[in-house]
């Protein structure tokens, strides 16, 4: 029971095959029944829509508050209907952490992970807001279902935006990742930071990004100072398209000096060292053709 391998499909919720064997082997005693529910409902892994529906219909008692939230839809179809499962999933998770005794409006997460598709013609984006608003993780990663070198679009611009605003009500967050993400096509370089004040964030990346504005990222460190801030990464971020021109550190140094204009000379001196050491912008991975073109160090300055 303790071999990687087969543990994804024990963990299946209530409705598949190995989870009945696994059910099963709970019923043998007390000492199985309360080490087994432990280990089955701990850490929670959706690795189809339909193990996500099942968990959120079913009324049987977890027994444990869960400390992960997993949903992996890697080569298959994310229906819309995605959102509205994941939120009465969550729904079942925040109930019984209240029949434990944690009055607490959401649910205190270690990680919460996405790796699935969002689309711009789905009309249920604010469902995704609520499911999302239920959770409170320490750590927070969406990626890309697709392999690396695909550069593909999972964060669709509506979603990401709604995203960003969801950032601002956790209060336990400090570890934030989002891949394969495009932001506004209207957005500008303003003073609007592309997060809101997160007192307790400590590492941000952002890869796979199209239409991220240099001066939303500038704004982290000119507006929302984020004391607790040690580390930003934007990999393989692009102002544009994939056919322009990633973001340099030098974009984000121009956008402060616009955002501080006329502002007191050691301020906005101490913006830019603060941004030198904790901000790298990098590139991992090269088209064939076209786009752009960089030789030589990851690391763009």
């Amino acid at each position: 029971m303790t071999n990687n391998s087969h543990r994804s499909d024990i963990r299946s919720p209530i409705g598949s095959r190995p989870a009945l064997i696994y059910r099963n082997i709970l019923c043998v005693n007390h000492q199985f029944y309360n080490v087994g529910v432990e280990w089955l409902y701990r850490t929670l892994c959706f690795r189809s829509l339909e193990q996500l529906k099942l968990f959120a219909q079913t009324s049987e008692n977890m027994g444990v508050a869960p400390r992960s939230v997993t949903v992996d839809l890697t080569g298959k179809f994310a229906r819309s209907d995605v959102w509205q499962h994941l939120r009465e999933a969550l729904c079942r998770c925040r109930d019984r952490t209240r029949k434990l005794g944690l009055r607490e409006k959401q649910i205190p997460l270690e990680i919460l992970s996405l790796k699935l598709h969002s689309y711009s013609r789905d009309s249920s984006h604010h469902v995704f807001e609520e499911a999302l608003s239920i959770a409170n993780p320490r750590v927070f990663r969406w990626t890309g279902p697709d392999p690396d070198h695909h550069f593909s679009t999972a964060i669709v611009a509506p979603v990401a935006s709604r995203l960003c605003r969801t950032f601002g009500i956790w209060s336990n967050i400090q570890d934030i990742t989002v891949t394969n993400i495009t932001f506004s096509v209207e957005s500008d370089d303003s003073v609007m930071p592309l997060l809101p004040e997160i007192p307790g964030l400590r590492t941000l990346y952002v890869g796979q990004a199209t239409f991220l504005s240099a001066g939303s990222v500038a704004a982290l460190f000119c507006v929302n100072r984020m004391a607790s801030l040690e580390r930003v990464r934007l990999v393989d971020a692009y102002c544009e398209s994939i056919w322009g021109s990633r973001i340099r550190r030098s974009d984000i140094e121009k956008a402060v000096q616009i955002i501080m204009f006329p502002q007191d000379a050691a301020q906005y001196e101490g913006v830019l060292s603060r941004i030198r050491n904790i901000l790298t912008c990098e590139k991992k991975t090269e088209r064939i053709i076209g786009g752009d073109r960089v030789e030589g160090n990851i690391f763009l300055v």
